[in-house]
């Protein structure tokens, strides 16, 4: 076997998603240019390696930029035995003549080397992967190779990170927040995706239109008037609180998204009006809102929704609805799955102009709350007029990630419309009436999603009902299972610490039989998708000290490790188990009910 298949072999095994990305290289008949030949001399970097002794100190976790030849890593990784390194190498074409040029295999499989990543498009899930197990902090070190080119190319990626960072335990506090009520939305509304379409058979269903998604924001108001009178020429897509708005103007939006799971938004729904328009509800939606309406309803899988994904069989590559910051970020979404050529943006302020937080006839929150959020909004952004509006961090937050949605779109035209909002991004100014007269020469159909529901219509799948409601009581059964397992494992856990202080030798085969056990319960097929998805700051903070566990050589610290930190992850499961089997039983009396109802029919 050549080298570049010996070691195609174990990335595959260790690192797909690399494997992947080096299938599809196609290295240029001439050789590479003489920047990008091999920096990294045989010989140890002596002069490197003393630099980053000072930077290592006590952190587990250790980022590297560049991997070159391997040996700068190989040094690593003999001289500190008790770090994990998650590599990056920017150069793909480097990487893969590497590959094809040394026997790597020692080092790839190398259990240290935690996780490898290979050229930008893999380095948010590097990113993912060092948050989900460093503590505070961690370290960063760069090849010389690179840190000798970019000095700014290294401080950008640095940024990146620490912006990732902020957002991936700002979601999952989040996560925490609404874990009970987004688990039970994910769930309830398996059970409507029976007889539901999903949003993945509408792909091109109105090609080419022109779509408006209006939100909530104060400035909606003005252009209410010329939304009315463009609802024959465009796609009207309401998400979130602006159907009260539109409700109140006489407007019948020609499709709605919710995708918030909050029961707060009960609230907007509450009214026949609201829900006469065909609905796209996300998995996270509240569950009630979708359920109280009978018919012209478009189920939708978010990818980070691990549970539904799990529980009817999909991978993440089936569904095209990713998580948005706002429910506007969905509603963009939809318009381009549907085909949208052109894309308004109404209603997105972002900001509070004229100290305003929502549109007239927006109702569901208290008036109390949304002005105390206004007078202690102290951001500014700069709004479309030149001027500047106040704000706050979750706006400035949707903001981002609505202009990071619109980048890539790049096929999609937008237009924000937004009289006195924030400036958007990719999505430059123009008032709503300045746009009329080219618009009224379009036509869209008022009913255009509705006929296509009813020409579509779903009834429920029997079989797929019974396969899901067998599946569901397997996963109640084996719950119970867990349940007893745990029991015996914290009876173990009780015992280990003492024995390391009297008998190390046996302790650590204790050591190894609770890991065995843990193994058992962790590498579940459902274990992530059930537990990540109840249970996330538990699960993150047990994976973050996982490496301090796993490197730990005295006997007595691992064991006072594991019991604290396992132990305390086993009594959050042990205390969510019995909410997760209630859920579970509930869904499947769910299931009950509608297998019976369609016998009647």
């Amino acid at each position: 076997m050549s080298y570049l298949q010996i070691n195609s072999s174990i990335l595959q095994a260790r690192f797909p998603h690399v494997h992947k990305k080096i299938v599809g290289i196609q290295l240029e008949s001439e050789y590479l240019k003489p920047e990008e030949e091999f920096q990294e001399a045989f010989e140890q970097d002596v002069n490197w390696l003393k630099a980053i002794e000072s930077l290592m100190g006590e952190c587990k976790i250790v980022f590297v930029y560049g991997f070159e030849r391997g040996l700068s890593i190989a040094d690593l990784l003999e001289l500190y035995p008790d770090r994990w390194l998650f590599v990056y190498e920017p150069n793909e074409k480097l990487f893969y003549k590497a590959l094809q040029d040394y026997d790597l295999s020692p080092l790839l499989k190398h259990p240290n080397l935690y996780f490898f990543s290979l050229g930008n498009s893999q380095l948010t899930m590097l990113f993912h992967m060092v948050c989900s197990y460093m503590q505070q902090e961690m370290v960063f070190i760069a090849l010389r190779r690179y840190l000798e080119a970019n000095d700014q190319q290294l401080e950008d990626l640095r940024k990146q990170f620490d912006d990732y960072r902020m957002s991936f335990y700002a979601n999952k506090h989040t996560e925490n927040f609404f874990r009970e009520d987004w688990t039970r939305n994910y769930l309830y509304h398996l059970v409507e995706g029976l007889s539901s379409p999903s949003i993945e058979e509408l792909v091109y269903v109105c090609k080419d239109v022109t779509a408006i998604v209006v939100s909530s924001g104060p400035s909606l108001q003005e252009d209410m008037s010329w939304i009315k009178r463009l609802r024959p020429h465009a796609l009207i897509i309401a998400v979130g609180s602006s159907i009260q708005a539109l409700v109140k103007n006489g407007i019948k939006p020609h499709i709605a998204v919710i995708m918030d799971g909050h029961p707060v938004n009960n609230k907007i729904f509450s009214t026949s009006e609201t829900l006469d328009s065909p609905l796209v509800y996300t998995s996270s939606s509240y569950y009630e809102i979708s359920e109280r309406k009978q018919d012209e309803k478009i189920y939708s899988i978010m990818k980070n929704d691990e549970l539904s994904q799990y529980f009817l069989g999909l991978s993440q590559s089936d569904v095209l609805m990713t998580p948005a910051a706002t429910v506007a970020g969905n509603g963009i979404q939809v318009a381009a799955i549907l085909g949208a050529k052109r894309i308004l943006l109404a209603g997105q302020d972002l900001s509070f102009p004229n100290n305003q937080f929502y549109a007239d006839g927006i109702s569901h929150f208290a008036s109390e709350t949304t002005n105390e959020k206004v007078q202690k909004a102290k951001k500014t952004v700069l709004n479309v007029n030149g001027g500047y509006n106040t704000t706050e961090e979750g706006f400035l937050f949707m903001k981002d990630a609505i202009e990071g949605l619109i980048a890539s779109l790049p096929e999609i035209d937008f237009v924000n419309t937004t009289r006195h909002g924030a400036v958007i991004e990719g999505a430059p100014f123009q008032s709503i009436d300045s746009l009329y007269e080219e618009l009224k020469l379009l036509n869209v159909d008022s009913d255009t999603i509705s006929k296509w529901l009813k020409k579509n219509n779903r009834l429920l799948n029997i079989e797929k009902a019974n396969w899901l409601k067998n599946r569901l009581e397997e996963h109640i059964n084996d719950l119970t299972q867990v349940s007893l397992e745990i029991r015996l494992l914290e009876k173990v856990l009780g015992e280990i610490c003492v024995l390391a202080r009297k008998k190390p030798f046996k302790a650590q085969k204790m050591v190894e039989e609770i890991e065995k056990t843990w193994g058992e319960i962790a590498n579940r097929e459902w274990f992530s998708a059930i537990f990540e998805t109840i249970l996330p700051l538990p699960i993150a903070r047990f994976d973050q000290v996982l490496p301090n566990i796993v490197t730990e050589h005295s006997i007595t610290k691992k064991t006072d490790l594991i019991y604290m930190h396992l132990g305390n992850l086993l009594k959050d499961i042990s205390s969510t188990i019995p909410i997760v089997k209630e859920m579970l039983t509930e869904t499947v009396l769910r299931i009950n009910k509608i297998l019976s109802d369609s016998r009647k029919i």
